[in-house]
This record gives structure tokens, sequence and C-alpha cells, in this order.
């Protein structure tokens, strides 16, 4: 018996990517008004947050999500390309940390920030589409 295949789709993956980064950055600048941090903890932030939407849309296109794959295989592939983002998002972050001199503090929260909000994301449109594929396939 072989396997149904199956796309995730890529233009929702990258939207919902991106309203996850806009609502990352949008907390993380309310937050630091609020408790009353230094002003360039903002730009930290926002930075981090940035970079780590560049290398979500990067990892998104390598994995190229819109490619039909076995369901069996799709999961494990999503997750070795999360890990794989996860890297790349803590080497960005390093880099910021020591060549930018951005305060660690704001690159640790704000990259949490983002990881938990991209996941969340990314796990409701992958559900989604798996919720709907299941639905077909019956």
């Amino acid at each position: 018996m072989n396997s149904p295949e199956i796309s995730l789709p890529f233009g929702r993956l990258a939207a919902a990517q991106s309203a996850a980064v806009v609502l990352a950055g949008l907390l993380w600048t309310s937050g630091v008004f609020i408790a009353g941090y230094p002003s360039e903890y903002i730009l930290w932030g926002l930075s981090e947050i940035g970079a780590i939407w560049l290398i979500s849309i990067g990892v998104l296109v390598l994995f190229s999500p819109s490619k039909s794959r076995p369901i069996a295989i799709i999961g494990s592939l999503w997750s070795a390309a999360s890990f794989g983002r996860f890297i790349a998002a803590l080497g960005a972050s390093s880099l910021l940390y020591y060549v930018a001199h951005f305060g660690l503090r704001p690159l640790l929260f704000s990259f949490l920030l983002t990881a938990v909000f991209l996941l969340v994301a990314e796990t409701k449109v992958i559900a989604a589409t798996l919720a709907k594929t299941s639905l077909n396939t019956e």
C-alpha cells in the first residue's frame, strides 16, 4: 500500500511565518516600552526578529513545501527543516551578539518569542492541511 502524497501550501506557510514575525515584533516593541527598558532594545530585538524571518523564508524556499511528497515523509522533512532553521537562527544571533555587540538578553528573549510564534503559526497551517487531506482520502 502506497502512502498518499501531500504538498504543503507555500503561500499560507509564508503568510503564517510573516504574521507570526509581525506579531512578535509588535509584542516586543510594546513590551520594551511598557517595561521601561532602553530604546536600543527595540532595535536589537527587531534585528533579531528580522534575521529569524529572513532565515525562515529562506528555509521555506529550500524546503519547497509545494512539492508533492508522501505523508509519511513530510513530517520528518519538516522537522529537519525546522531544526536547520533553528541552528541557522542561532548562528545569526551569535553574529548579532559578537559582531554588532547587541545585548544578550534582548537577543535571547526576542529569539524565543519569535521561535514560539513561528512554531505555533506553522503548526496550525500544517495541521489544517493534514486534516483537510485526511478528509479527502477517506
